[in-house]
Formats: structure tokens, C-alpha cells, sequence
């Protein structure tokens, strides 16, 4: 059965972190007006601008030009909630000594805050041939290059602020989200780690998502079950704790969960429809069963509760009830091919070959997409010995759609059977057939272990060695593979090696006809699912 939602995708537009951002203050002597300046700034410490400000005008209409008192007006009057005003006081600062960075940086930052990016841009980028080493500079450079996604030099800014993506747990969450978007898996999941326990909801199910998203799912359900007390959608945080949870294997907790959303109110197919992939997980099929069974009642045209439940049947050789299911399905959303798809796998599981082609040629001429529908068929007329008119079928199809791994597959699985002499054209097709689909689709075992076995036959034993090796670390159970590395080995001379595998077969058949058609139709099930 395939997991019936994916993760919702909700991270509500998490803002830029300049907050994290403080303005600076000059240094050095302050010369004859030293008395008054540091009352001035023993006030600005306080956060007492409404009394600092007359101090600072005061002195600047004695000294107009003392670079420390412009500086800290402007840092005052962007206090008091008027940067515009402020930045004029920087840039005069700036007008005296464009070498004076301390303006420079608070001009930047003003005018980041206030949107004018590309302004704040030039003044940061000036800032850093000063103090090339300044995290201020370094972190507002960052800023600006993730507004507009330019992930990787902004991360390289981030690195260089020094603690200022870990002052804000906004900063936290940009810093890792463009290691993510740069590739750097494990330095976001680290970045991630060092969000507080309090961290905003919203900023804690954002990261979440972002751990989902590299798949660590075990992390992202910490993150979510963190936001969820506190989150103004508790569905949306419970649904996708639920979900990575289930990613995660952690089938009981994923069952908790989703059985409490429940509780709470939330009766809907998609929650049930979770659950049943949980209660699966967790080997409790009945219950399994009639989740998805509610799941129909509660939305009857969502034919995705249909397909799961058929698919949960027949996974379970229950093919009785499959087509009893398949058959209301149809009743209630008779326009659906998927379905109909489905009902002709399981009567085909049921051996009912003819019915099953008569439903694949249905779903053939009326399904926008036809691909699984030809490539099931396909298996049907293989199972019934009809292997010319399936690989006619699997040709035209490979013809439509040079990218279809499935069809690739048992194109070259036909070809094969039909007795394809080594070194032959038909073979030589096959070998191509199985070389793209394990290109399209590297995860499958059965591809490898198709390509292993035929390039033993034509004696090139160290490719055959090599397809079979990776097939049994995607699949350690698959027998077909260990038998014929099994074979490989012994004409390596490996003989030890070779005893083990030939001792792992032990009885098993080197290969079912019958385990292979109910592969095939359950894998293509699978696909039509999603």
C-alpha cells in the first residue's frame, strides 16, 4: 500500500532575521565634548533616547561634523522608530569619511530593514572592504543574498557572522535551510539541533519540514511533536507528525498520534488513511482494513482509499474482497481508469486471464495515460504464453515513452523468455531494455539481477558480478540474485564464497513464473496508486 499524503507543505513565509542585527556604535576619544557624549551614551544603554536626543543635537550644533555624534543620533533616532531620519545622519557621517564603517554598517542595516535591499547591498559591500572579517557585514550580506536565493553565498556569509544565526531562531532556520538548498544535508540537520526547546512553533514545524524533506524523519518528528502544543494549526503540525513518524518506522507512535487526532475530532480520509499504513506497519491488518474502509465512507469519491484498500487485499491474498472493493469503487467513481486498472490485477491474481486482459485493453483505450495499463496486459499475455503479441505491446510502449522503467523492464524480461540467443539482436535490445531502467530506477533489484544473469549467459562475468552485487544490497533476500552470484563466484573460483550463497538458496527454485507475473501486477498496483 503506498502512503496516501504527502507532507503538507505549509511553511508560512518565515521572515528575515535582521532583528538579530544591532546597530554599532564608534569608538575612540571623544576629545572635548567627552563629558556630554558619554551622558548621551549612558542614556542610548538605557534605551532613554527621548533624553538623549537633545544632548545630540545640542552637540551637533557645536561640532556639525564630529563623525561619534552623528553615528550615535542615527542610532538613537532608529530607536525612537524613525530610521529614515537616521540614515540621514549616517550618510553625512559617511559624506565626511567614507572610510568611517561604523555609519556605514547602521546605514546598511536601516535600510535593510526598511526593504532597500539593493541600497543596503552597496553599503554593506563597501562596510566589507573595510573590515573584510565584520560578522555584522558578513550577516546582512547573508541576509540579502537569501531574499533572493542565492543559497550558497548566503550560507558562506552566515558561516562568517560568527553566533549571529544562532541569536535568532529565524537566523537558525535560514542558516540550514541554505545548507539544504546547497547540498549540505548534514550541516543543516547539525544547524537544526540548536533551536531551543522554546522555539517558535511556527519556526520549529518549519524546520520540521526541512528535515522531511532530507528525509530525517526521526528529527523532523521531534520538531513537530515541539511545535505542536503551540502552533495556531494543530492538524496541520499532528498530521505531519503523524506522517514522519510513519517514515520513520516508529509505526506505535505514528498509531498514538494519529488514533488521538482522531480522538480530538478529526475524522477525516486522509487522517484514516494514515493510519491504515500505520496499523499495517505495526501489524495489526484488520485494523489496517477498516481504516481505510471509513476512510471511503467518509469521502466515497476519493478513489485514493479505493486503490489502498485494494492494494492492502492483495498484498494479503485477499483477493475476494479486492474485487468486492474494486467493484464498489467503480460503482461510485465508475469514470476512474486506476481503478479499473486495479480490478483487472486482481482478477488477474484470481487467474482470471481473460477478464483481466478484457479490463487492461479498457484502460488502454480510455486512459490519458496508458502506460501501466500495457505494461500490465503485458504480464498477463506473458502468464497466458502469449509473449510475441507482449512484446509488441512493450515495443509500441517503449516507442511512446523512452522513459518508462517498467515497461523497459519487462520489454527485456519478454525478450528473454521468448529465448533470446546470447550476442542475438533480441538480446542485445534486452540488455539496453534493463542498462536504461536501472538508469531510471536504481533501486530495484529485480532490474539487477535481470541485467546480472543475462551478461553471465554472454560470459562477461565481472559486469554480472557487479549488477548482482548491487542487487542483493538493495534486496539481501532476493534468491534469484543469490543464486546466480552463487554461479559467478564459482567460475571466479571463489569457492567459499560460492558454498555460502549456493547454501542460502537451499531449495528455492532459481525462478518463479508465477511469483514473478503477481511482482509485476503488485508493483505496477503500487504505481498506479500514487
Amino acid at each position: 500500500m503506498r502512503l496516501g499524503v504527502t507532507v503538507a507543505n505549509t511553511v508560512r513565509g518565515l521572515r528575515l532575521s535582521i532583528l538579530a542585527l544591532g546597530l554599532v556604535w564608534s569608538a575612540g576619544t571623544l576629545g572635548g565634548q567627552n563629558s556630554e557624549y558619554e551622558q548621551a551614551a549612558s542614556l542610548a544603554e538605557r534605551g532613554d533616547h527621548a533624553r538623549a536626543l537633545p544632548i545630540l543635537e545640542r552637540l551637533l550644533s557645536q561640532s556639525p561634523r564630529d563623525l561619534k555624534v552623528l553615528n550615535l543620533t542615527g542610532i538613537m533616532l532608529t530607536a525612537a522608530g524613525r530610521p529614515s531620519e537616521a540614515n540621514r545622519y549616517f550618510e553625512q557621517a559617511i559624506d565626511l569619511n567614507p572610510q568611517f564603517y561604523p555609519a556605514l554598517k547602521n546605514l546598511a542595516v536601516n535600510e535593510l530593514r526598511l526593504g532597500r535591499v539593493d541600497e543596503a547591498r552597496l553599503h554593506f559591500e563597501a562596510a566589507l572592504k573595510l573590515i573584510p572579517q565584520d560578522p555584522v557585514v558578513h550577516f546582512g550580506l547573508g541576509e540579502i543574498e537569501l531574499a533572493v536565493k542565492n543559497y550558497g553565498q548566503a550560507g558562506r556569509h552566515y558561516e562568517q557572522s560568527g553566533d549571529f544565526p544562532y541569536r535568532d531562531q529565524r537566523a537558525t532556520y535560514n542558516l540550514a535551510l541554505c545548507y539544504v538548498e546547497s547540498g549540505q544535508t548534514h550541516k543543516a540537520v547539525a544547524a537544526l539541533e540548536k533551536l531551543p526547546a522554546s522555539a517558535d512553533a511556527e519556526v520549529r514545524f518549519a524546520a520540521g519540514m526541512l528535515l522531511a524533506r532530507v528525509e530525517n524523519y526521526k528529527a523532523a518528528a521531534a520538531q513537530f511533536a515541539g511545535a505542536l502544543p503551540r502552533h495556531p494549526d494543530p492538524y496541520l503540525v499532528a498530521f505531519n507528525l503523524v506522517l514522519a513518524q510513519l517514515k520513520a518506522g516508529d509505526f506505535p507512535a505514528a498509531v498514538a498520534a494519529g488514533e488521538k487526532l482522531v480522538a480530538e475530532g478529526h475524522r477525516t480520509g486522509e487522517i484514516y488513511n494514515l493510519l491504515s499504513e500505520a496499523y499495517e506497519g505495526n501489524r495489526e491488518t484488520l485494523k489496517a482494513y477498516e481504516a481505510l474502509r471509513t476512510a471511503t465512507e467518509i469521502e466515497p469519491r476519493n478513489e485514493t482509499n479505493y486503490l489502498d484498500l485494494i492494494t492492502l487485499c492483495l498484498e494479503h491474498q485477499n483477493y475476494d474482497l479486492g474485487l468486492e472493493i474494486a467493484d464498489i469503487g467503480l460503482r461510485v467513481v465508475p469514470e476512474s481508469d486506476r481503478l479499473r486498472l486495479h480490478r483487472g490485477v486482481v482478477l488477474a491474481m484470481r487467474g482470471q486471464f481473460p477478464e483481466a486482459q478484457q479490463e487492461f485493453e479498457t484502460v488502454g483505450k480510455q486512459s490519458s495515460q496508458p502506460g501501466l495499463s500495457h505494461v500490465a496486459l503485458s504480464l498477463v499475455l506473458m502468464q497466458a504464453g502469449e509473449i510475441d503479441q507482449a512484446v509488441t505491446i512493450l515495443r509500441q510502449r517503449r516507442l511512446e515513452n523512452q522513459n518508462d522503467h517498467l515497461a523497459l523492464w519487462f520489454l527485456a524480461e519478454a525478450l528473454i523468455r521468448r529465448g533470446a540467443v546470447p550476442g542475438s539482436e533480441p538480446e542485445n535490445e534486452a540488455v539496453e531494455c534493463l542498462e536504461r531502467s536501472i538508469q531510471l530506477s536504481p533501486n530495484l533489484a529485480q532490474t539487477r539481477t535481470l541485467l546480472g544473469k543475462t551478461l553471465l549467459g554472454r560470459g562477461e562475468i565481472d559486469r554480472a558480478e557487479e549488477q548482482l552485487e548491487k542487487a542483493l544490497e538493495i534486496d539481501s533476500e532476493d534468491i534469484t540474485a543469490t543464486y546466480q552470484l552463487a554461479r559467478v563466484k564459482q567460475r571466479k573460483g571463489d569457492r567459499e564464497r560460492a558454498q555460502e550463497l549456493f547454501a542460502k538458496v537451499s531449495k528455492a527454485k532459481e525462478e518463479d513464473r508465477d511469483g514473478f507475473t503477481q511482482g509485476g501486477l503488485l508493483r505496477i498496483v503500487r504505481q498506479g496508486s500514487n
